[in-house]
């Protein structure tokens, strides 16, 4: 009975001490091994898939390409690694404070398509910022989801058909007050225009901003103000 004990005694002692070294070529050749790094001319890249890492060891993913498919990337460096017995390239991109490693067969050279949609939302809580600070009667406001002809619209009824009552003890406030607003808004897209539009509205914009409203002036300031509301609202309807 002694023997039979320590005979499986052994048996399992014996287990324990080749277990590791029967593991251990299958745990170092999954690990990733670094062959070379070097500093390659900078390119611009984006991509819609893979992880970047912070190191070329690939030991810790710190975003997903997925959530930056409108992010440009720069690539300055590569490195080549044998992962799983097999090589690949690595990338190392940066865009702002965001870099690290990435398989390069996941970037596709070029700049990001640009996010027209996040445009479009951002451009419209930009207009409303401005619209609101015109005159309390200028500030119809339109559907989000109507995008940029919903915008041109409101440009056409807000500042389009000016029509000041002569009457009104504030008509000078209100005229100054919508004045101001279009400009701004004016300002809101006016780098989305480029060419003899944008040198035309640039002037106009210009001569409106220039504008002291008087009672004398009114009709010729809602003159200016109409031509330049028609115009812009053109050039807004156009937009993608």
């Amino acid at each position: 009975m002694k023997k039979l004990f320590k005979a499986s005694l052994i048996a399992a002692l014996s287990f324990v001490l080749v277990a590791p070294s029967l593991t251990t070529p299958a745990s170092a050749k999954s690990k990733v091994k670094v062959i070379s790094t070097s500093k390659v001319a900078h390119k611009t890249y984006h991509g819609k898939h893979g992880n970047i890492y912070s190191s070329a060891k690939l030991t810790h993913r710190k975003y997903k390409m997925s959530k930056y498919r409108y992010t440009t990337w720069t690539a300055t460096k590569k490195a080549v690694i044998k992962n799983h017995g097999k090589k690949a390239t690595l990338a190392y991109i940066k865009s702002g404070k965001k870099a690290g490693w990435i398989y390069k067969k996941y970037l596709t050279a070029g700049k990001a398509p640009f996010n027209k949609q996040k445009r479009l939302y951002n451009t419209y809580s930009a207009y409303m910022k401005a619209l609101m600070q015109a005159s309390a009667g200028s500030q119809r406001t339109p559907n989000r989801d109507d995008g940029y002809e919903g915008m041109a619209d409101s440009i056409s009824d807000n500042f389009g058909n000016v029509y000041y009552d002569y009457s009104d003890s504030d008509v000078q406030k209100d005229a100054t007050k919508d004045k101001n607003a279009l400009v701004k808004i004016y300002g809101v897209f006016k780098n989305r225009f480029s060419g003899s539009r944008r040198s035309d509205m640039d002037a106009m914009a210009k001569e409106l901003d220039n504008m002291q409203v008087t009672m004398d002036n009114l009709d010729q300031f809602s003159s200016n103000e109409e031509t330049f509301a028609q115009t812009l609202s053109t050039a807004v309807r156009d937009l993608s």
